[in-house]
């Protein structure tokens, strides 16, 4: 299995997060290579926090590879980058 993490920061995360979680659920529906996304928004607003972590697990890389390259993520992906601050990305087996 592979976890796909991203900690986002947003410039307004009040109006970013709702649209970007939305975005995001969706894809669920249309790349069948998900194996299950959980999405969360910060509450502690501490100096290190960033405002929203996305969690996404896959059968294996080339599952990741194909839900990267989908052009449902590429859509999704064209509000994130033109509204975050800030990404930071993990990927691993488990």
């Amino acid at each position: 299995m592979i976890k796909h993490i991203v900690l986002f920061k947003f410039e307004n995360p009040e109006v970013n997060i709702p649209v970007v979680r939305e975005s995001l659920y969706a894809l669920v529906d249309k790349i069948p290579e998900i194996v299950h996304m959980q999405i969360g928004a910060d509450f502690l607003h501490s100096g290190r926090s960033y405002d929203m972590a996305l969690l996404v697990d896959f059968k294996s890389r080339e599952d990741l590879e194909i839900y990267d390259k989908h052009p449902d993520h590429a859509k999704a992906r064209v509000y994130i980058h033109e509204h975050r601050l800030d990404s930071k990305t993990v990927d691993f087996e488990y």
